[in-house]
């Protein structure tokens, strides 16, 4: 699986300059793939109860919140600029992106919407294998025949 966002795409979106990446790569080789790819997967493990992650295509907002949270993981291992007003505005923008995670992840009072998950995939997690609620019986009283037999079967 691939990251949501590269090095261009962040250096154009972002507010980490693409010779501040190219400078980080160099002194920390595969820090960028690996911030992107985690950070990914991170909105996929918050996404995947409702949405088909990973995204394929990616939609474009969720490009941008992934951006917005690469480029504050970017600067934490760079270190951000101790006189630097902007390092304010990285953590908010930070901030809303996982706001926003959040609003998209909540299938009841969420305001946002992705690609709907349609159908599940093997590796799903128990929560959308999950069985019926409820069952309905000849008797009222057969559910304890049921439940005795599943005691004595050891099921």
């Amino acid at each position: 699986m691939a990251a949501y966002v590269d090095r261009d795409y962040v250096g154009l979106i972002g507010a980490m300059s693409p010779t501040d990446i190219e400078e980080l790569e160099t002194s920390v080789p595969g820090a960028f793939d690996a911030i992107a790819l985690a950070v990914s997967r991170m909105f996929d493990a918050r996404l995947s109860k409702r949405y088909q992650t990973p995204f394929d295509p990616v939609p474009e907002a969720l490009k941008y919140h992934v951006t917005q949270v690469v480029v504050f993981e970017l600067f934490k291992k760079r270190g951000f600029n101790p006189s630097s007003e902007q390092d304010a505005t990285i953590s908010d923008a930070r901030k809303e992106s996982l706001e926003w995670l959040k609003e998209a992840a909540d299938s009841k009072d969420g305001l946002v919407d992705l690609p709907i998950r349609e159908t599940p995939t093997p590796d799903v997690s128990a929560i959308l294998q999950a069985g019926p609620l409820g069952t309905s019986d000849d008797s009222p009283y057969s559910w304890i025949d049921v439940q005795a037999e599943r005691m004595r079967s050891g099921t």
